[in-house]
């Protein structure tokens, strides 16, 4: 009996010691602890702790009598308390290997799980959509395993492990939220080689070929070319009434009535023409102005991959002085993403942008395909040429923004209002896709 009363009064102890002992000093404790004794398993900590609770379960010896030299020279430590801070070191430790352990044996109860709702018949949007929080789940749970942890190496196997299985499964949630723009292209008359992109401004996104390049982006390339010279204006504080002088060089056949060459025009309006009327020579200008080697270091710092500007903008028979060398590149996710960023203000001079964008005086793709529907049309940049048709445009549904790009090859007005109607329609119904 008056064993097991000092076994629970020792315990009673260390209880109140350990609950008063916060994570930080908890896991510095277990560290220093862990170093000291080397043990390897909480198996191990159970023995040591059993045999430190046994060693103070024995009556302490008698202490001696004080001697001159003893009260001159500082004795050790009483022996008692050497026992109890080691008892407290092994409990810490004991407490964080059991939340390790915890920890991860819940992870992998998410692993398994999620295993589980990745079988073949599992196909659901749903399904796939919990697949991907149980992953999430169980990255969550390895990353509470101390880094001091016996188990701290096969958490970071297993965290190398679950995040590639979270980017698989977060791709078949794209893949299954995609699919209704298959559906969408076909029932539209889009050709096989139509690409699209559509994003939310919180980047929850859904493609169809939207990494594929088309065979040419036309003058939707017009769009990375104005956001290049937004950055340079605002880096360099350059004021946009500066006048650029427009060499007769860089004319070609135009749909603007103001840019005429040679003559002298702000950068403002070479902006505006470039975007709201589509000039081929306001743009061929901005490209010296800015130099291509610029822009398409600007994309590259942006991380786009894909998008280039090589060559100059052409009608149906002038070709431009010092054209370039090279076809101009993008793809439809890409071009989303630059309008994700000029409507989330987080390119230069984005204010600016969505104004231009706005005024655009084509209205035959975008503008024309949301009448009738619940989306309101907040801007537009279309390209056309004997190759492609396209647009990139943004709207608002029950006030959410969204921004959609759609490119094909064979295509006409048509079938390209028809394919953003449908779209459109369909968020109204999936806000989610």
């Amino acid at each position: 009996m008056r064993g097991s009363r000092r076994f629970l009064s020792i315990a009673h102890k260390m209880a109140a010691v350990v609950a008063g002992i916060g994570l930080v000093q908890m896991l510095t404790i277990a560290s220093s602890f862990s170093q000291s004794s080397n043990p390897r398993s909480l198996d191990e900590l159970y023995k040591i702790r059993d045999r430190l609770v046994t060693e103070l379960e024995q009556p302490p010896s008698p202490s001696p009598e004080p001697t001159l030299l003893s009260r001159l020279v500082p004795v050790a430590a009483n022996p008692q308390e050497q026992l109890l801070q080691q008892l407290q070191a092994v409990e810490v430790q004991i407490l964080v290997e059991q939340r390790a352990n915890d920890n991860l044996q819940q992870a992998v109860r998410l692993a398994n799980r999620a295993v589980e709702t990745k079988r073949p018949q599992n196909k659901s949007i749903e399904s796939s959509q919990q697949t991907q929080f149980l992953w999430n789940q169980a990255l969550n749970n390895l990353q509470e395993v101390p880094q001091n942890s016996f188990l701290a190496s096969l958490a970071a196997s297993k965290t190398q492990e679950y995040r590639e299985n979270l980017t698989a499964a977060t791709f078949q949630v794209q893949q299954a939220k995609s699919n209704f723009l298959a559906a969408v292209a076909r029932e539209s008359g889009l050709s096989a080689q139509a690409s699209i992109g559509v994003c939310n401004l919180s980047r929850e996104c859904v493609h169809l070929r939207g990494d594929v390049p088309p065979v040419s982006p036309a003058s939707l390339i017009k769009l990375p070319i104005a956001v290049a010279l937004m950055q340079k204006v605002e880096k360099e504080k350059i004021s946009l009434n500066q006048e650029v002088f427009v060499n007769s060089g860089n004319f070609t056949e135009d749909s603007s009535t103001q840019i005429l060459s040679p003559k002298n025009y702000p950068l403002q309006l070479l902006l505006e023409e470039m975007i709201d009327r589509s000039s081929n020579t306001a743009t061929n200008q901005l490209i010296d102005y800015l130099g291509a080697d610029y822009i398409n270091q600007f994309l590259d710092n942006r991380g786009y991959q894909v998008t280039r500007v090589n060559f100059k903008l052409m009608g149906e028979k002038i070709m431009p002085a010092n054209p370039g060398s090279g076809p101009n590149r993008l793809t439809a996710n890409e071009l989303t993403e630059m309008m994700v960023q000029i409507y989330n203000g987080e390119t230069p001079g984005a204010k600016l942008l969505i104004e231009t964008l706005n005024r655009q005086y084509d209205h035959a793709l975008g503008f024309a395909a949301l009448q009738g529907t619940k989306a309101q049309w907040l801007g537009e940049k279309t390209g056309q040429n004997s190759l492609v048709l396209g647009t990139t445009l943004a709207m608002s549904i029950d006030d959410e923004a969204y921004v959609m790009t759609v490119i094909d090859t064979s295509s006409g007005d048509l079938q390209m209002r028809q394919s953003i109607s449908k779209i459109a329609d369909y968020i109204s119904r999936n806000p989610g896709f």
